[in-house]
């Protein structure tokens, strides 16, 4: 293959990276901080939440999971940005939090509300 057409898609990748990565950060913080408000909401008008403490617990384990998802993209693709190439590394820790973040919604299915 053309090496500029390589270079070229490498570029696009990392930059999906980047932009995927922050999002998911980003969104991730803000619907966790929205369901933490939720949780304490002492009105009796508004949302409340009914999960269980173990249902919970599980809820944010899976939300620091893909915030931390995010931001390993983040920094995978501003590694590609600059290299050229992919990282191994990230790519492994991608793959690994892919499955501690089906083990942990196995585990959200699995717990009482």
């Amino acid at each position: 293959m053309d090496p500029a057409l390589i270079s070229k898609i490498s570029r696009i990748r990392g930059w999906l990276l980047i932009v995927l990565g922050s999002l998911l950060s980003v969104g991730i913080a803000v619907m966790a901080t929205i369901l933490a408000l939720t949780i304490h909401n002492d009105q009796p008008q508004g949302s409340h939440w009914t999960g269980s403490h173990e249902f919970t617990v599980h809820v944010f384990e899976l939300f620091a999971a893909v915030f931390v998802f995010g931001l390993v993209a983040l920094a995978g693709g501003i590694f590609q940005l600059r290299r050229g190439r992919a990282s191994w590394p990230a790519m492994i820790v991608l793959i690994a939090l892919v499955l501690v973040m089906f083990f942990l919604g196995q585990q959200i299915v699995s717990a009482p509300q």
